[in-house]
């Protein structure tokens, strides 16, 4: 429990090397008014007989995904080992989460042949640490009751959204001065409530190591994985639904990015290629990438099959991170043939869909020869963010303020100039954008000085156009109803302080927007 480690499953894996037998120690246990479930007091006695032509290798094999968490010490011996010996926990007091050392004897390569050898392995043992260090108390609390407790946070910060608005108006200084002190401590208790469901991001990529050396031996290819950023912490409903996309992302950098070991050798690269997963906080964001010193992304080959596929026009220009953005479509594979783990055009798609529904956005940057990055960029929390309070027409909108890079006034002139071309001239950049009263078909004619709200996604901006710009607003983000699943423009909707509902724009689908319009202009000359 300390680390998550099951010591019974790396007992069976030993069992599976040979003819075992295994038996506990438990006399290290101490009464059960002295015992702590966290810490482990259980030695194992292990007898082994093995006819592997590489015994060290296939004990080393068993402990690999434990061996940052332990010491292993390899023995060779030059007779037939001694009577196996009870392994017992250590006697002097050892902190939680350091196990102590585990030894494992191996007779030399030589005397396999002549003679079957006998292994004795201790399994990691962990002495009370009460002695040494006091224990952080720690109370296990159901997911859905934290769930619930969200629920009615943001009831409360929709409730002092309505008392701010009252307040506003009253000339009543009390009540202006509860409406602060509410303020203030919903703010506070929303932030306390979002640190209880952030869970370190090395609990997710804890789950690779195995992985990747399933696929190691799968492919035939040497494959090392390296973590960073694992104390980064993120929204645990974040964490479980992106698991499955890293899935897909890491099998395709080993199946399609890492080349065979001689391909290395040729190409003056180390013989074993390297997976890269890392996490780091960004503002309001977390982001996941996944990187890999292989090949690169073969440009031509995801043109012609685009071309073949009907996703592009024989000859279309395409900006580079728009042809890398192909390979997320539905059906879309390089592979020459189907196997186990690609070829089949599902997975890439998967992982589009999996990152656009958690708000965030995927970038993606490849190398010929040196190999591929693709950065997942996804919010901290999914259920309360800062928002930019906006009106078109006669309705409210929310758009989420870490995608928010300026506001400007779009001038009468520039209005009427930008007619039939939608680009604004910002700092020597052309900007396309979109006015969203005409994309909603309010009705409505424009106020006299509307505003431009300039978005942001990666690399790429689009300009808003709105009638006013109300203001910061907490938003407690609703799901919308399943009727209204195919409508992409909007992630969600919140509650305002006045009771009516404002509508949260989707910002990835509204900048892809403004990079087809974009796009159209290019294409007409």
């Amino acid at each position: 429990m300390a680390n998550g480690t099951n010591p019974l499953g790396l007992l069976d894996e030993l069992a599976e090397l040979g003819e075992c037998t295994i038996t506990a120690d438990t006399s290290a246990i101490p009464s059960l008014d002295a015992i702590e479930p966290d810490d482990l007091h259980i030695g194992w006695t292990v007898q082994l007989t093995m006819t592997q032509p590489q015994p060290r290798a296939a004990i080393e094999d068993v402990f690999i995904f434990v061996m940052d968490d332990m010491e292993m010490v390899l023995e060779e011996v030059s007779a037939p080992p001694a009577p196996a010996v009870a392994a017992t926990p250590t006697p002097t007091p050892t902190p939680a989460l350091t196990p102590a050392p585990t030894s494992v004897v191996v007779p030399r390569a030589e005397e396999v042949a002549s003679e079957p050898a006998r292994a004795v392995t201790t399994a990691p043992a962990i002495a009370d640490a009460k002695q040494t260090k006091p224990a952080a108390e720690n109370v296990r609390v159901p997911a859905e009751r934290l769930d619930e407790l969200m629920d009615r946070v943001g009831e409360l910060v929709i409730a002092q959204s309505r008392l701010s608005q009252l307040a506003g108006v009253s000339a009543d200084i009390q009540l202006r001065s509860v409406s602060e002190d509410v303020e203030r401590l919903s703010g506070e208790l929303r932030d306390t409530m979002m640190v209880l469901r952030m869970v370190p991001v090395g609990s997710l990529f804890g789950r690779f190591r195995r992985l990747v050396h399933d696929l190691a031996r799968e492919t035939g290819k040497e494959i090392e994985l390296v973590t960073e950023g694992e104390t980064t912490e993120v929204d645990k409903t974040v964490i479980e639904r992106l698991a499955d996309p890293l899935v897909h992302l890491v099998r395709n950098s080993i199946d399609h990015g890492l080349e065979m070991p001689d391909e290395r050798l040729a190409s003056g690269k180390a013989r074993s290629g390297r997976v890269t997963l890392s996490a780091r906080q960004a503002g309001g964001e977390v982001i996941i990438t996944i990187r890999d010193d292989g090949r690169g992304i073969n440009r031509e080959r995801v043109r012609a099959k685009a071309e073949s596929s009907g996703l592009i026009q024989p000859g279309q220009m395409l900006l580079d991170q728009e042809l890398l953005q192909l390979i997320f479509q539905p059906g879309f594979s390089t592979a020459a043939q189907i196997t186990s783990l690609s070829g089949r055009g599902v997975g890439m798609d998967v992982v589009k869909k999996t990152v656009e529904a958690l708000r965030g956005v995927i970038d993606m940057h490849s190398t010929p020869g040196e190999g591929s990055e693709i950065s997942l960029r996804i919010p901290l929390t999914l259920a309360i963010i800062d928002g930019l309070l906006v009106r078109v027409g006669t309705g409210s909108y929310v758009i989420p303020l870490s995608a928010v890079e300026e506001c400007l006034e779009l001038s009468t002139e520039e209005d009427l100039r930008s007619r039939g071309r939608s680009f604004i001239s910002l700092r020597d950049h052309l900007v396309p954008f979109l006015r969203l009263r005409e994309l909603f078909r309010t009705g409505t004619p424009p106020d006299r000085y509307q505003k431009m709200v300039v978005i942001s996604t990666g690399n790429e901006r689009v300009g808003l156009v709105v009638d006013q710009i109300v203001g910061d607003h907490q938003t407690v983000i609703k799901a919308m109803s399943k009727l209204h699943n195919d409508v992409v423009t909007f992630s969600g909707a919140t509650i305002l302080g006045d009771g009516n509902v404002a509508l949260i724009l989707d910002v990835t689908h509204l900048v892809a927007v403004g990079q087809q319009q974009e796009a159209q202009l290019r294409a007409a000359g």
